[in-house]
């Protein structure tokens, strides 16, 4: 059984992965600083839908990844990629957030026909991918 996880402790470990302050969630998103802050104390435990949609869009992840985390990823979904690419999954996958959207796109990452090929190169692209969706 998967412990709970609140839409406040969700929101700010999301904004925090991704290193995007609170101020500049506000201005990505339209959403207030306060309001922003009053979610991630939980004083305001069920934020509304719109409200929920600007912050989920602003830090480029959808409603639900808010509201119940990530989608696990499963062992068929890394077996037909690299060495490399599985090891940076296995080793950083749920610290960094990845998902399964982001598997289908990292598995066809070439640069000049070459691919990564350590955990430490796949993590500089999907950090990077991750930061320029995001903007």
């Amino acid at each position: 059984m998967k412990d709970s996880v609140s839409i406040s402790d969700r929101l700010k470990q999301v904004r925090l992965e991704r290193g995007v302050s609170v101020a500049d969630l506000a201005e990505r998103s339209g959403v207030s600083q306060p309001h922003i802050w009053q979610i991630e104390s939980g004083r305001r435990k069920n934020p509304g839908g719109t409200t929920l949609q600007k912050l989920a869009g602003a830090l480029g992840v959808g409603v639900e990844e808010l509201l119940s985390g990530p989608k696990e990823l499963l062992d068929e979904d890394v077996q037909e990629l690299s060495e490399s690419l599985r090891e940076f999954i296995k080793k950083r996958g749920k610290t960094l957030g990845i998902r399964k959207e982001d598997v289908r796109m990292l598995k066809h990452i070439s640069y000049r026909g070459r691919r990564p090929e350590n955990i430490q190169d796949w993590e500089l692209i999907f950090v990077f991918l991750q930061r320029m969706l995001s903007t």
